[in-house]
């Protein structure tokens, strides 16, 4: 497997995560929170931050990947079974966001409403990036980044003459009990760390290189908060009714008014990191099939791309079904695989401290040599002396 970019990863987390939470997401928060909906958003950031940096410091202490190390520790079967498991929570996990794009771009790039056929080439598109390697799919993240910080920034400025921040007080008014609920139902929302889980050891690990992913967490994070304030201080208490809110955050900008919704042109811009994201959830599903039962990737890709376009039909008629059952239901699920499984395997798999060398040099360490590499291997004094000699 092609490993990843460091800086792949970066802008994955500064520009493709966000946008993914940027839909039906605020609208949600409006509804469950209010006013106060900066406050769950922000609990659920600093925990996936968290986990991020533990993830990270694993990271550094090692070069093999998740699996590799759960092999060593606790055997092939659960390694395996663990791979299964994850695979199913990566499906589950991709749901919900294809129900909020079909939703949207069926509502919103579409003057009539069109059948569900226009949405469906998408799934094509999951199989193709199902079954690339991971290299590949962050290739995809250097031309997200520059898509979303135009067009995000340009969506946010049409939207500033419209908003008024007062909405946002008082501050604390629904009281902590609902914030704390409303933060547990968002949990579908955030799946970073489990995808940063599946990351370890498939991109090498440099001297500096968790500042610069917390960096790119931070930014990807304050882009969120921002338009989550933004978004509310412009709609304030019909904020709850406008579900796709990536499109309608600007629609009252006055500069439209004689130019059209020209504002649309940065939407679909948009809509394309919406797609890559999409992409993500599936390609690690791919990966952990690959895992769990080895074979073709694109038989996995296959798979699991002709399953989610069978739930998504399935679906297609009761969204709003579909997302209180994900978010109320089966929020300790995403616990469990958002939060607690990441966070077990940063803290129970680190390698051991003589193993620290080959994590971050990529060398091996001397005494982990066989007799027969010592042998061979020449020692500093006959090193000099053949320097000497020359």
């Amino acid at each position: 497997m092609h490993k990843l970019n460091v800086r792949q990863i970066c802008f994955w987390l500064a520009a493709v995560l966000p946008v993914s939470r940027l839909i039906v997401y605020p609208a949600t928060l409006s509804f469950r929170a209010g006013n106060d909906l900066l406050w769950p958003a922000l609990w659920n950031l600093i925990a996936e931050g968290t986990v991020l940096l533990l993830l990270l410091l694993l990271a550094r202490r090692t070069r093999r990947t998740f699996f590799g190390l759960l092999r060593e520790r606790a055997g092939e079967a659960a390694a395996r079974m663990t791979a299964l498991l994850l695979a199913l929570f990566f499906a589950l996990a991709a749901v919900l966001p294809l129900l909020e794009q079909r939703g949207f771009v069926l509502q919103i790039l579409y003057e009539n409403v069109p059948s569900f056929l226009s949405f469906a080439p998408l799934f094509a598109l999951l199989l193709f990036a199902g079954a690339q390697s991971l290299r590949a799919l962050g290739r995809t993240m250097d031309i997200a980044l520059p898509i979303f910080a135009l067009c995000f920034m340009i969506l946010l400025l049409l939207a500033l003459p419209d908003a008024d921040f007062s909405a946002l007080l008082p501050v604390f008014g629904r009281g902590m009990g609902e914030q704390a609920r409303t933060a547990l139902f968002s949990l579908p929302w955030y799946t970073g760390a489990p995808c940063m889980l599946c990351f370890v050891g498939n991109f090498e690990y440099k001297e500096g290189c968790a500042k610069k992913v917390l960096l790119a967490y931070a930014i990807g994070a304050a882009a969120t908060l921002s338009f989550l304030a933004v978004f509310y201080a412009v709609f304030a208490d019909i904020s709850f009714l406008q579900h796709n809110a990536l499109a309608q955050i600007s629609k009252y900008a006055t500069a439209l008014t004689p130019l059209g919704r020209i504002d649309l042109l940065f939407v679909i811009g948009l809509t394309l990191v919406l797609v890559i994201s999409a992409c993500v959830p599936v390609r690690l599903c791919v990966h952990c099939l690959g895992e769990a039962f080895g074979g073709p990737r694109a038989l996995h890709a296959a798979i699991v791309s002709i399953l989610l376009l069978g739930v998504t039909v399935l679906l297609n008629p009761a969204f709003r079904e579909a997302q209180t059952f994900l978010s109320e239901r089966m929020w300790p699920v995403f616990a469990l695989f958002g939060y607690g499984l990441p966070l077990l395997a940063a803290l129970f798999l680190r390698e051991k401290k003589a193993h620290r060398s080959h994590g971050i040099e990529g060398k091996t360490p001397r005494k982990d040599l066989s007799a027969a590499d010592r042998t061979r291997a020449p020692s500093p004094e006959t090193g000099r002396t053949l320097r000497a000699e020359n």
